[in-house]
């Protein structure tokens, strides 16, 4: 059974779209049974279901708490466009290590050009509501040229010569830093030639990573390192 289900809020009823409906008759809930719902704002209801039609589900708002979100510092994870399973699993985890913002961009070596973010948007709602995650990341498009404009940038870069932890060593006092992942085919050289000159560049180690993994394995680094997750 999911943890939450995701809802839309209408005055003092939340409304369950087709997906959420069919995950609703598929656990077996009925009229008059109280369930969590999400708005994705930060907010959580607990309802009970007035209507469970074909593909919408009427709920009646019992009470409402606001989720405080005590993560710090604010993560950003900047992705090179990728295939779209590898993608998806890496969002799947990062939302389950509660990422604040996802940004994917197109680079020269992106396999796919991503025309949408819907799909994405799907499995943030998925994975949020099973890690029980009130508040959505957000996501959207990113424009590779606009990095001179983020904050606290890191970049992986396997011919960097400095750790991940030296460089969290001079910026360790931020509320928000920044990870540039390139594609799974990586960065080209004229793109990593012409990054500008406050991003930190930082190698995972003697050891080559698929795409995911080394998303993955860098954000729960910076869980442990800034203890985020306690």
């Amino acid at each position: 059974m999911p943890n939450a289900f995701y809802g839309v809020v209408e005055g003092n009823k939340i409304l369950l779209d087709k997906n959420e409906t069919t995950h609703i008759k598929i656990v077996r809930l009925s009229e008059n049974d109280e369930i969590k719902a999400f708005d994705g704002k930060g907010n959580i209801y607990y309802c009970k279901i007035d209507e469970i039609k074909k593909n919408q589900t009427i709920c009646s708002i019992i009470t409402k708490e606001k989720y405080i979100n005590t993560f710090n510092p604010e993560i950003d994870f900047y992705i090179g466009a990728s295939k779209f399973d590898r993608m998806k699993i890496l969002i799947e985890k990062l939302v389950e290590l509660r990422v604040n913002n996802i940004y994917i961009f197109h680079s020269q070596k992106s396999q796919l050009k991503f025309k949408s973010l819907e799909k994405f948007k799907k499995t943030i709602i998925e994975s949020s509501k099973q890690s029980e995650n009130p508040l959505f990341p957000n996501i959207q498009f990113f424009n590779f040229e606009d990095f001179y404009s983020v904050k606290n940038p890191i970049i992986l870069d396997l011919t960097a010569k400095i750790t991940l932890k030296e460089v969290l060593e001079k910026i360790n006092s931020v509320n928000k830093i920044s990870i540039i992942l390139g594609p799974d085919m990586g960065f080209s050289k004229i793109e990593l030639e012409n990054l500008p000159d406050n991003i930190f560049r930082t190698n995972l180690g003697n050891t080559i990573m698929r795409f995911e993994t080394a998303g993955i394995y860098t954000m729960s680094i910076l869980n442990y390192y800034y203890n985020r997750l306690y």
